[in-house]
């Protein structure tokens, strides 16, 4: 028996594009062939979130070639990627340069149109497993627990859970220290 998946992307006017994700096939039926392996699960999760990250990064970098002023699309002055870790594997972006428009003199004369909405290079998802684990068991095996069943790609590792977790940590601090602040002011 063989298994097909594919994923179709439905864009607002109608077309389809559509990828084949991954292909099983079962010889026997048996304990250990019933439904899916973690390995299997990995690979649809990660071609799935290859799939559906190929396809919203281009529909956003399309919505923002044109100049928002004037509607000329802004010229390329280069390439680039950049490299963001997700729970369903790493992805790689791409994260042009381009030339501001000339209707738009104030500003820089160049502008990465990704960067209006990635911060950082971790999903938020991600960090938050990293930090509810990483505060309740030690971050090897917090690290070794995550690799075993997402396809976090080889880069994490007990230095990074250990790192990203401090991050979130002063980060929540900072806005928790605002708060309290707002909250004395009021006496």
């Amino acid at each position: 028996m063989k298994f097909r998946i594919e994923v179709i992307c439905v864009s607002e006017n109608g077309t389809e594009e559509r990828t084949k994700v991954t292909a099983i096939e079962r010889q026997e039926f048996a304990m250990e062939t019933l439904g899916l392996n973690l390995a299997e699960g990995k690979s649809i999760r990660e071609g799935l979130q290859d799939f559906i990250v190929a396809q919203q990064t281009a529909e956003d970098l399309e919505q923002q070639r044109a100049c928002p002023r004037c509607g000329r699309a802004h010229t390329s002055k280069g390439t680039g990627t950049i490299d963001v870790k997700t729970v369903f594997g790493p992805v790689e972006l791409p994260n042009p340069r381009w030339n501001r428009c000339p209707c738009q003199p104030d500003g820089p004369k160049t502008f990465r149109p990704m960067t209006h909405w990635i911060r950082g290079r971790t999903s938020p998802e991600l960090l938050y497993l990293e930090t509810k684990w990483g505060s309740l068991s030690p971050y090897a095996k917090v690290a070794e627990l995550l690799k075993d069943v997402l396809p976090v790609g080889d880069a994490l590792n007990q230095e990074t859970v250990r790192t990203n977790l401090h991050a979130t940590a002063e980060r929540l601090e900072q806005e928790l220290g605002e708060e309290q602040l707002c909250l004395f002011d009021r006496t």
